[in-house]
């Protein structure tokens, strides 16, 4: 338990720290984009937006913090290594769940929201680059973390696997109609029957 505190225990702070700037987020911008867009449509959009910052958020604050009295950091280049480290008597499977887990919420959040991105492999891509970039900063901070091939393996594929989830079903785009757009489209609807 003390490996899993050490590892997530930041999510809790930013998560209660965040919050209610996000909720105000969301239902300022539900405000806003509800002027040129349906209501559900505003506040789909929105919740989506404010999800997707909010979970790069702790992303960037788990990642990010300085583990330790550690000045520096290790690099782990080759693939597997930690893996079965962390198979071992002294390893944590915690440590595999959270690299699974990590950029996951994007892998779904982010093909709902960006067209472009309703593909496993263009998702997969994006996590990858993600993934590298993270740990390159992690490296360049110095903050006793460790650069390793296998999180970007795992967070790669955690991305992957919850991609499957929205990528399937979010291909089409929702017709987005303002209000006088949509009377008119039943004004027209009316006429043909």
């Amino acid at each position: 338990m003390a490996v899993l505190s050490a590892s997530f225990g930041i999510l809790a702070p930013v998560t209660i720290i965040a919050l209610p700037f996000a909720l105000f987020a969301w239902r300022f911008l539900t405000n806003w984009r509800s002027r040129t867009r349906s209501a559900l449509s505003a506040a789909t959009t929105s919740g989506l937006d404010v999800g997707i910052v909010l979970v790069a958020l702790e992303i960037l604050a788990l990642t990010m913090m300085p583990i330790g009295d550690s000045g520096g950091s290790s690099v782990h280049l080759m693939p597997g290594s930690d893996i079965l480290t962390e198979f071992s008597d002294n390893g944590s499977l915690w440590q595999i769940a959270g690299n699974l887990l990590l950029l996951a919420p994007l892998g779904v959040l982010v093909p709902l929201r960006v067209p472009a991105m309703r593909s496993i492999r263009r998702i997969t891509l994006a996590a990858f680059a993600v993934s590298v970039m993270l740990e390159l900063i992690q490296y360049l901070l110095h903050a006793g973390r460790v650069t390793s091939t296998d999180d970007v393996l795992l967070n790669t594929l955690g991305v992957a696997a919850s991609a499957t989830l929205t990528c399937g079903w979010a291909r089409r785009p929702v017709p987005v109609m303002i209000p006088a757009q949509r009377e008119q489209a039943l004004v027209e609807a009316g006429q043909s029957s």
